[in-house]
């Protein structure tokens, strides 16, 4: 039997759902199909080549559960699968967009970078020369980022082409001709940036720009400041969220007598939910991360911009003519800057569109803390306001220093502690695990807190754990290869685990990542009509560029090829045309020269025939008679 894809298995599943009532996209399905377990060989379905048979039972497993309502580890992969889906269509979007208008940008480059003049004067060539720079210049000074197509607005068009005609005038192709390729794509990339400045200089006078937003309008649609204060505001909200659910685990666990305890059921959907919120929370810090960067950043780029621009305008004021030495520098200076705001403005806008698609999952799905477990967590004494992990008060306590430091080894093959004091990079150290601690994990059933930075860091097979306690980053260091096995076989059991713990690399087939590009270029067409014909007459797709069929053209070409105004002609004698008087007679083409030498020979042989005698008449025996015949 064959073996079945992926994606051939998510568009069954996508298939399976809508019959059954519900359409889910294309990355949920693919997500979920990539995490059912194979109940024989202990890993998921994924690892290995899947056949016919085994296809039919991811599927089934799947649909089960993305239409269970008794599972929540459902809402983990949902949330991951939306999120990461809309920013990788945003990431995508914006790439494609830039990529259009570079490859337009290049194609103008490159024609201009190769052109060569067929000689000076070439005037019709020339004027063709002009032309391609202002539509060059139409697709990169039209926009903050270029456009694959140039604007049709008659006073951009009017705005761009005086900006070229007293940059780069007419007179200056010869000299433009003459440079190398490189030299002429330097001086294109140079003239787009002055000729933005100019666009942009005219704009902050208000007497042209038109088409180019402003950076101080932009910042106050998006209004960044009020969506970084949203994001925080949530961000708070959500931690005091993941606070009360890991309390309420630990409460229900030491509450063991207690009658008014939670079920078992109502404890792991709190853990499935804790896992909801961690990710939740993970999605918020990085969107806050992200937003407070690209503002301050934003900020930094807008003062410059705005300090070239009045700088510039000191300069310029009322006066007719600026030496250009002083102002062309100021222009790219200025186009650069604005350039790089945008980018910023462009990324707040991206990470906005995020923060809508959380709050719309959030509608859809957010669990809350059950009363009853609120109860036992109320009863519950705290310890400085949180409770803590380990209940055993009898514990002897754990010297860390006893755990080697990095002088011991490099941490591949034994598990060494690194602090302040032994690490310099210790401030940036890149955390696995998404920074929690896989002690508290393993041993406490799937509870999720982070780890405390402040006990070290400890560095093992290549990576960086952090730990809650100190009996936890104890305990690891004996048997590391111990808890990595458990960490393992508990993203089977629970797979929204993988991108939680952003553990990728050991699960390459069920990686949110990989899934993405799968699914990247396809939008899972369930059916389609497709039909196809034969044209009647096809169309080379060869076609010459170069090819011209007007023969005078191709004479008058031929001619500027040859420039005979320079040429000098010559006459040289050869030994059949010396000292002849007349140039009629100097050259005397050879005689044509034959003989005949037929000769006719033969001879003249005798000639035989034969009759038949006696065939008529009288009956008598029939007898051939043989006569001779000299000719």
């Amino acid at each position: 039997m064959g073996i079945i894809s992926i994606q051939t298995i998510s568009k069954e599943l996508m298939l399976a759902c809508r019959q059954l009532g519900r359409a889910i996209p294309e990355t949920l399905a693919a997500l979920v199909a990539s995490t059912i377990v194979n109940a024989a060989g202990g890993g998921f379905y994924v690892e290995r080549p899947i056949d016919e048979g085994e296809a039919r039972i991811v599927v089934e497993e799947a649909a089960k559960k993305i239409l269970s309502t008794d599972q929540p580890g459902i809402a983990a992969l949902r949330l991951q699968a939306a999120y990461e889906n809309a920013f990788a269509e945003l990431d995508r979007g914006a790439r494609n967009q830039s990529s259009d208008a570079k490859s337009a940008e290049d194609r103008s480059i490159a024609w201009i970078s190769g052109f060569q003049a067929k000689f000076d004067a070439d005037f019709d060539t020339l004027t063709g020369l002009y032309k391609k720079i202002y539509q060059f210049l139409l697709l990169r000074c039209t926009s903050p980022q270029g456009t694959s197509r140039a604007v049709q607005d008659q006073n951009v068009e009017r705005e761009v082409a005086a900006a070229l005609e007293s940059v780069f005038p007419r007179v200056g192709l010869r000299s433009f001709v003459a440079l190398t390729s490189s030299e002429k794509a330097a001086q294109l990339q140079e003239l787009a940036g002055i000729v933005l400045g100019i666009r942009l200089f005219n704009k902050h006078q208000n007497k042209g720009g038109v088409g180019l937003p402003t950076l101080d309008s932009e910042v106050d649609r998006l209004k960044a400041d009020e969506l970084l204060v949203c994001v925080q505001k949530d961000v708070d909200e959500v931690t005091e969220f993941c606070k009360k659910f890991a309390d309420s685990i630990l409460a229900v666990k030491r509450a063991a007598g207690d009658r008014s305890r939670p079920s078992e059921e109502e404890g792991e959907r709190n853990r499935s939910d804790l896992l909801y919120h961690r990710q939740y929370l993970c999605y918020l810090l990085n969107l806050q991360e992200d937003i407070a960067g690209s503002i301050e950043r934003m900020q930094g780029d807008r003062g410059a911009f705005n300090e070239e621009l009045i700088d510039l305008d000191a300069l310029v004021g009322g006066r007719i003519s600026v030496p250009k030495e002083h102002v062309y520098p100021r222009f790219d200076s200025i186009s650069k800057k604005y350039r790089t705001a945008w980018q910023e403005v462009k990324l707040l806008e991206a990470r906005s569109k995020l923060y809508t698609v959380l709050k719309d999952l959030r509608k859809q799905y957010f669990p809350q803390l059950p009363e009853a477990s609120m109860e036992v967590l109320a009863k519950e004494l705290r310890e400085g306001g949180a409770l803590l992990i380990d209940d055993e008060e009898n514990d002897e306590p754990i010297d860390l220093d006893t755990i080697p430091g990095p002088e011991a080894g490099d941490g591949m093959n034994s598990p060494v502690r690194l602090t302040v004091d032994n690490a310099p990079d210790f401030l940036t150290l890149p955390l696995d695990f998404q920074g929690f601690c896989i002690h508290t994990l393993v041993t406490q059933n799937r509870l999720l807190v982070p780890g405390n930075p402040a006990m070290g860091v400890v560095k093992y097979a290549g990576r960086y754990c952090v730990f809650a306690t100190e009996r936890g980053c104890s305990d690891f260091c004996t048997e590391p290869q111990r808890y990595f096995g458990s960490v393992r076989e508990m993203c089977y059991q629970h797979p929204e685990l993988i991108h939680l713990l952003r553990i990728h690399e050991d699960f390459p087939k069920s990686s949110l990542n990989a899934i993405l590009e799968l699914t990247s270029g396809s939008h899972a067409v369930m059916q389609a009509d497709v039909g196809t014909e034969t044209p009647l007459h096809f169309e080379d797709s060869n076609i010459d560029k170069g090819y011209e069929w007007n023969e005078w053209k191709l004479r008058r070409e031929a001619l500027h090829m040859a420039d005979i105004r320079r040429k000098c002609t010559s006459t040289t004698q050869t030994a059949l045309s010396h000292l002849r008087r007349e140039t009629e007679t100097q050259v005397y083409l050879p005689k044509d020269m034959a003989t005949n030498t037929t000769v006719n020979k033969g001879t003249n042989p005798p000639r035989y025939k034969k009759y038949h005698r006696f065939l008529r008449g009288e009956p008598m025996p029939m007898v051939v008679a043989e006569i001779k015949f000299d000719l």
